[in-house]
């Protein structure tokens, strides 16, 4: 496993948020940034929370940037996402619909936005 998360924009929302009991909470945050897989592992790669600048992630997409990867666009390149156990996968679809994994050490761009409880909220005692 190998990337690198650059963090480009983060905006911290204003209003009602809600923690996963449904209580209210402030200090939800909307990270956009880009991820620099530079060795991808077959079977997944691991983007915790905290990866992204925030401490419990609500939602979150990744695209990958260059999403075709020719003019032809014969094969489209995808990140799926499991967040249960904050990972993603790297994916290649054909046109006619099959899915193979990338293999070991390939690199790629990814965008991503994600939305959360910010790792900067202030934590009341």
């Amino acid at each position: 496993m190998a990337n690198d998360v650059k963090i480009r924009f983060r905006s911290f929302l204003p209003g009602a948020g809600f923690d996963s009991s449904g209580n209210p909470k402030q200090g939800k945050t909307r990270i956009v940034g880009q991820v620099a897989v530079t060795s991808y592992t077959e079977g997944g790669e691991t983007l915790a929370p905290a990866d992204v600048g925030l401490s419990n992630v609500d939602w979150i997409e990744l695209n990958v940037r260059d999403e075709t990867g020719s003019p032809s666009a014969q094969t489209l390149r995808r990140a799926v996402v499991v967040q249960s156990v904050n990972q993603f996968y790297l994916v290649r679809e054909d046109l006619a619909g099959a899915i193979v994994e990338y293999a070991a050490a390939a690199t790629e761009t990814l965008d991503f936005c994600a939305e959360g409880d910010s790792a900067h909220d202030i934590e009341l005692l």
